[in-house]
């Protein structure tokens, strides 16, 4: 059978680069339905032996299913057409979408934080199974391989929101592994608080990952210059086109799936109207061809060495 990444290299292959849509639509579909089938199986296991831990590691694994939701969203409405009200489009919705994952963990790690110290506070008796242990261990493996797909995809499509989701994945995969961790120890029958000493852990784990997120799509919320890397490779374009004598006030805008490209160039000021409109289009030609088709360029033209009252 064809695994989603080589599905996703046919598609390739075969010249239809698949849509930020069918991405973001995948990502989200895969993590809802594989969240919902693990929040079941702890939830159950949870009740069964009696420990908080891997209750609050069921309703972690549920917190991954609305984050999904969130992320389904935002691409519903992210890849929206531009309209009136919109003219460069829907897509910073990804960035909300990444902002209200971020509460939506924030929200997760206080209610399992305080979960975690009523139990450290008040150690209960918990059960231990091994089938439990190996189910738990294979869901960490299993989220894992959640995280690094949404990783891949987000990377693909230079998706913040699929990233952040990967996070997600990656934090249920810890807090998985060390409840396991914590059953087999308090099977030994000592360190009954570790079972809350380990939800801390995991805890921290989310808050640094909420601040983290929620840093990173503030930033890009609020307008971040281009990197470094970026500039440079504009200036060697532009800096490589006959007439060209120097570049300055540029401006960009990123819309995640439409970005805005705007300078001023200088030419030689007793150039024709015609040959200064033709060096304009050649630099926005050349800029669209080399940092890609979704970037709008505009191209002011600055007569050089005249005299300016």
């Amino acid at each position: 059978m064809i695994s989603l990444n080589e599905r996703l290299l046919v598609i390739s292959a075969r010249g239809r680069e698949p849509s930020r849509k069918f991405v973001g639509y995948l990502e989200a579909w895969v993590s809802i339905i594989g969240n919902i089938l693990l929040f079941i199986f702890k939830f159950l296991f949870g009740i069964a032996l009696n420990s908080i831990a891997l209750i609050a590691d069921a309703f972690h694994s549920l917190s991954d299913v609305l984050t999904s939701v969130v992320v389904l969203a935002g691409f519903m409405v992210g890849g929206k057409p531009a309209d009136k009200e919109h003219p460069f489009g829907h897509g910073r919705v990804e960035q909300i979408a990444t902002l209200v994952i971020a509460f939506l963990l924030a929200f997760v790690a206080y209610e399992l934080g305080r979960s975690s110290i009523g139990r450290m506070l008040s150690p209960q008796p918990v059960k231990y199974s091994f089938w439990v242990v190996v189910f738990l261990v294979l869901s960490t493996i299993f989220k894992e391989w959640m995280a690094r797909f949404s990783i891949y995809l987000g990377k693909k499509i230079d998706s913040s929101a699929l990233i952040a989701d990967a996070w997600h994945h990656r934090s249920d995969a810890v807090a998985s592994f060390l409840v396991a961790v914590g059953l087999v120890v308090i099977s030994l029958g000592r360190f009954a608080y570790l079972d809350g000493v380990l939800g801390l852990g995991v805890v921290l784990l989310l808050i640094w990952v909420v601040y983290d997120l929620a840093r990173s799509a503030s930033s890009f919320l609020i307008g971040e210059a281009p990197a470094e890397e970026f500039e440079i490779k504009i200036r060697n374009e532009i800096l490589s086109i006959p007439g060209v004598l120097n570049y300055h006030d540029i401006r960009f805008h990123d819309y995640q799936n439409h970005k805005v490209l705007s300078l001023h160039v200088e030419v030689q000021h007793n150039l024709t109207a015609k040959e200064a409109h033709r060096i304009a289009l050649e630099v926005q030609d050349k800029l669209k061809k080399n940092i890609g088709e979704s970037v709008d360029v505009t191209v002011h033209i600055d007569p050089y060495g005249e005299r300016e009252d």
